[in-house]
């Protein structure tokens, strides 16, 4: 009894502040969510609807409702958003601030950007660019995602690899993994001209490569949109 009542006591915040009016969560299309951010303590909002500090952890009806997440610090925007899917029904969001706290925002131009982030246990085996079976489904999501929500703007598809390796091989692998996905965006509807692919090999780590879970982590294909 002491464990339920701590449990409610926790979850009523955020269900007073997503409010009554939100539909009822379909199990099938539900998605358990962590949010953190960098620098901590980022005051998080959903569809305008305070949330309070991160971290935090909760679970939205649909992958729309992980756009409608954001996060201020200081009321200064996020630089990157980064949507990391680990299945169908799981998924990470982290917001990074700072102006020189996004490498991938450098190195696009861009002041701002959101990125959609699939790690190497879903995406690819060890060292091949054919897509793995469970992908593809995440990406026929994602193409979705990309027809209705963003409907006119470029998008970068990235490709990383881990430290281990020829760098000249990790280059080339990851361009061909980025290939993969936007030749699949684009048999799925999304046009072709709107794809931009580029290959990072091993130049911007998201973790640490000392490790396995770190270099995992940065075996990853990114779907990336200017902000």
């Amino acid at each position: 009894m002491k464990t339920t009542f701590a449990f409610t006591v926790i979850a009523m915040p955020v269900l007073l502040s997503l409010g009554c009016s939100r539909p009822r969560l379909d199990p099938a299309k539900a998605i358990q969510v962590q949010i953190t951010s960098t620098p901590d303590k980022a005051l998080l909002t959903m569809g305008g609807k305070t949330l309070g500090p991160t971290p935090r952890s909760l679970t939205v009806a649909s992958t729309a409702e992980l756009l409608e997440l954001d996060a201020t610090m200081e009321k200064a925007p996020a630089v990157e958003k980064r949507i990391r899917f680990l299945s169908m029904n799981t998924a990470e969001v982290t917001f990074i601030f700072g102006a020189d706290q996004s490498a991938m925002a450098r190195t696009l131009g861009f002041p701002r950007i959101l990125v959609f982030d699939y790690g190497a246990g879903v995406t690819f085996e060890l060292d091949r660019a054919e897509l793995k079976p469970e992908f593809l489904p995440l990406l026929a999501r994602q193409a979705s995602l990309l027809q209705k929500s963003f409907p006119d703007i470029k998008v970068f598809v990235c490709g990383h690899t881990d430290i281990t390796g020829n760098r000249d091989h990790n280059l080339a692998l990851s361009v061909d993994r980025a290939k993969a996905v936007a030749e699949d965006l684009g048999a799925r509807g999304v046009n072709r001209d709107r794809l931009k692919i580029q290959g990072f090999g091993s130049d911007y780590p998201v973790a640490d490569n000392g490790t396995d879970q770190g270099r995992a982590l940065n075996r990853r294909t990114e779907v990336i949109l200017p902000q």
